[in-house]
């Protein structure tokens, strides 16, 4: 699956305990090197990203979950 979101084989791991309060007036977005108006590094699957939806939802529902600035 990490070769399907544009990862390489070191551990990975999506955080779902905490979300970000974006302080940065670009989102702190920068181009794919070499495409300048491309943003896009990755296609996360929808399995994937459902999983991580439901898993963040549980821990927020149960106020388990943290902002952070960034």
């Amino acid at each position: 699956m990490t070769q399907a979101i544009g990862l390489d084989d070191e551990p990975s791991w999506v955080i779902v305990s905490e979300h970000s309060i974006d302080e940065w007036t670009n989102g702190g977005l920068s181009p794919v090197p070499g495409k300048r108006s491309e943003f896009s590094y990755g296609f996360i699957p929808p399995g994937l990203f459902a999983k991580v939806t439901a898993s963040f939802l549980v821990l927020a529902k149960a106020k388990k979950s943290g902002a952070v600035r960034r």
